[in-house]
């Protein structure tokens, strides 16, 4: 039997395929389906809406606990960050967390100074060792039940929005005016 030298922070280039994928298909459709002023709207108001749900809900209230809300509005939020695809609240917080406990140390993955700007953006969310919620950073947040489960299944809000654009605004002819 030949031994395999496996290196946990590899790129899983197989399990990268719908990231990739999913970008790839953006500049082809841009392409194949040049845009027009209300897709470009459209694609700029849920742009800022996702930025609010990563930026409020994911950063400041789940990651900091920077403030108090209602368990439905800790629920929106959630829902809204789950539309950036940046995998689910608790794991998205367990990772911050241990990124301000090990800022620009050896420890953090996020960092552009232990490592290089493009791993700490992009490469270390497609390796394997990352993939797991750290569930003890999260002790606080795991008391919820509509968060682990949103953590679990952290793909239907995004396949869920997909789906209604593609419904709505999809590849069919529209009479408005490209750029």
């Amino acid at each position: 039997m030949v031994e395999v030298d496996y290196d946990p922070e590899q790129i899983n280039w197989v399990r990268s395929i719908p990231f990739i994928a999913v970008h790839l298909g953006a500049i082809v459709g841009a392409i194949y389906y040049p845009p027009t002023w209300g897709l470009v709207a459209l694609a700029a108001a849920l742009y800022l809406v996702r930025m609010w749900g990563s930026i409020v809900g994911y950063h400041r209230d789940f990651s900091h606990r920077s403030f108090r809300t209602s368990r439905a509005f800790q629920l929106v939020m959630a829902i809204v960050g789950l539309s950036a695809v940046q995998k689910g609240p608790l794991w998205w917080a367990g990772h911050h967390r241990h990124h301000h406990r090990h800022s620009d140390h050896e420890p953090d993955v996020h960092s552009p100074v232990v490592r290089d700007f493009l791993w700490a953006h992009l490469g270390w969310i497609l390796v394997d060792k990352y993939n797991a919620t750290e569930h003890q950073r999260v002790r606080d947040l795991m008391k919820f039940p509509e968060l682990r489960w949103l953590d679990r299944y952290h793909l239907v809000v995004p396949i869920t929005i997909g789906g209604i654009l593609w419904a709505t605004a999809g590849f069919r002819p529209i009479r408005e005016k490209r750029f």
